[in-house]
């Protein structure tokens, strides 16, 4: 039978812990990822479990607003174009049941200034598809960016808000810990030349050095701190804030609830049509 209902569950976008109050779409999400039993040989070691997610490729589209002038009729002009990837879900920040989706990316990617300018407010949409199950979550909702200021403090930029404020010493920790959590490996990928800059010789020389560093990090010999630390300049949390969660289960008939909130503590979710 369809069915629709509201209830005072806590908004995803809060930054804060939230530990007794889960919003009603996560269970379902939660037990949507593949278990050792279902799924493919990469995600076999990392089971669901009450605690920990997997990471987990899934697509994040962001949005681009540039103003021009059309020269041919002398008036400025908006182009909106729409940004998919490929990103790695970090799990949910705050608490295993936060609702919050956290990403990782580079300060220097395209992404970062599409999610931090006022004009598009930090908008995205995320897409998750489990190919074992013929389950699909679609969010959409705003962001928030986390990262090292010029003077290496962490801030949190609000582009919906269009604030960049000093961040609690809750945010603080998740950062460290979602730095702390990458492989010695991924975090000096970090320290690479500028995503997707002309390769000049100077920056190839670049990449060679962080290829060796790399190679003997994977042998277990430590990485310089002061490379390290260049790395985490660049390093950027992102903690994606559904709004609307959009359920699809396509086996059979088919089923699909669009999850929706309704107010800081209070979500409404009902069937439609899949």
């Amino acid at each position: 039978m369809p069915y629709s209902n509201s209830q005072s569950l806590a908004h995803s976008h809060a930054l804060h812990n939230l530990e007794t109050i889960i919003p009603p779409w996560v269970s379902m999400f939660r037990s949507a990822f593949p278990t050792s039993a279902s799924a493919p040989e990469a995600l076999a070691s990392t089971p669901v479990s009450s605690q920990d997610l997997p990471s987990y490729p899934f697509t994040l589209t962001t949005v681009s607003v540039t103003e021009y002038v059309d020269g041919t009729i002398s008036e400025v002009r908006t182009l909106i174009r729409p940004h998919a990837r490929t990103c790695m879900f970090r799990g949910f920040a705050f608490s295993p049941n936060s609702g919050i989706l956290s990403v990782t990316t580079d300060k220097r990617m395209p992404k970062f200034g599409q999610l931090s300018s006022n004009k598009t407010s930090g908008v995205y949409e995320a897409c998750f598809y489990f190919a074992h199950n013929n389950q699909q979550f679609r969010f959409s909702g705003s962001s928030k960016l986390v990262y090292l200021s010029a003077e290496k403090e962490v801030v949190v930029h609000d582009a919906d808000q269009d604030e960049v404020v000093a961040a609690s010493s809750e945010v603080q920790a998740e950062f460290d810990k979602a730095w702390n959590s990458l492989s010695p490996m991924m975090r000096l990928s970090f320290c690479k030349p500028n995503p997707g800059a002309e390769l000049t010789a100077e920056r190839w020389e670049v990449l060679e050095k962080i290829e060796k560093v790399t190679d003997e990090a994977k042998a277990g010999a430590e990485v310089d701190a002061d490379l390290m630390d260049e790395g985490k300049q660049n390093f950027v949390l992102i903690l994606l804030g559904p709004e609307t969660v959009d359920y699809v289960d396509a086996e059979g008939i088919g089923r699909r609830i669009l999850f929706t909130r309704a107010s800081e503590y209070e979500w409404e979710f009902h069937e439609i049509c899949p």
